[in-house]
C-alpha cells in the first residue's frame, strides 16, 4: 500500500491484530481472496443466513463484492460508515468483518456483521474477529454499545454474540422466498464488553482515522 495514498486515505493503514488474525481493508489480492472464498460460505439446501448476495450465482457474487467494496469506501462519511475488513490468516483473506455505524459522534452505537469460508469456520476465527472490531469500538471510538443479529438457526452467530457478551434485545420477522424469518437482535454495552474482552488485540494506526470515524471530539 502506498504510503502517499494511506496518507490521505488513512483508514488504509488501519490494522486490526488478534493472536491468529489480521484484519484489514481489503487489498486487490485480498479481493481476489474473498471472490473465491465467497463460493462456499455454507452447504447447498441450507436456510441463507448472510447477505443476499452471497448465494448469487458466479460471476454476479463476486461482481457484486467488488462494488459493495468499493461503494462503502465511495460513500463514507463521518457521519454514515461501514468498516469492511478483510479476515487474513497467514497473510489469506479468509473472510470479511463489517462494523457500521450512523451519527456515531452522538449515537455512539456500532453494528456488526460478518461471514468466513466455510473451510474456515468452526475455528474460533469469527470470534477473535468480532472481538478485534469491538476493541476498535469500545477502546478506541469510545462506543457506548455494540448491535448485532443472527437469524433462527444460525448457531454459530449466536454462539459468538453470547461468549462476547452480548444479551438479547428482541426480534422481528421478515418474509423471504415466501419463508417466514426471525432475526434475533443483540445488544452489548461497554461494561459487559470490559467483562468479556479478549486479550492479545491491538489496533494500529487508528488514531490518524478518527477524524473518519466522527469521533473528534467524542468521549
Amino acid at each position: 500500500m502506498s504510503a502517499d495514498l494511506a496518507g490521505l486515505w488513512p483508514l488504509l493503514a488501519l490494522r486490526l491484530t488478534t493472536p491468529r488474525l489480521e484484519l484489514a481493508i481489503p487489498t486487490t489480492p485480498d479481493l481476489l481472496d474473498l471472490a473465491r472464498a465467497s463460493a462456499d460460505i455454507q452447504p447447498a439446501g441450507e436456510p441463507r443466513f448472510q447477505q443476499a448476495y452471497l448465494y448469487e450465482p458466479s460471476p454476479h457474487r463476486e461482481r457484486h463484492l467488488l462494488q459493495r467494496h468499493w461503494r462503502t469506501l465511495a460513500h463514507w462519511l463521518p457521519g454514515s460508515w461501514n468498516l469492511q475488513l478483510a479476515i487474513r490468516v497467514d497473510g489469506a483473506a479468509i473472510g470479511l468483518q463489517n462494523m457500521w455505524a450512523a451519527d456515531f459522534s452522538t449515537v455512539r452505537t456500532v453494528e456488526t456483521g460478518s461471514w468466513l469460508g466455510r473451510p474456515h469456520q468452526g475455528r474460533g476465527y469469527g470470534t477473535e474477529a468480532r472481538a478485534a472490531v469491538l476493541e476498535l469500538a469500545f477502546a478506541h471510538l469510545h462506543a457506548i454499545e455494540a448491535r448485532t443479529s443472527y437469524v433462527t438457526g444460525n448457531a454459530a452467530s449466536e454462539r459468538v454474540s453470547r461468549k462476547l457478551g452480548y444479551s438479547d434485545n428482541g426480534h422481528r420477522a421478515y418474509a423471504e422466498d415466501g419463508r417466514r424469518i426471525v432475526e434475533h437482535c443483540m445488544l452489548l454495552d461497554a461494561a459487559a464488553w470490559a467483562q468479556h474482552r479478549l486479550p492479545g488485540i491491538t489496533v494500529n494506526r487508528v488514531n490518524e482515522c478518527l477524524e473518519l470515524f466522527g469521533v473528534t471530539g467524542c468521549r
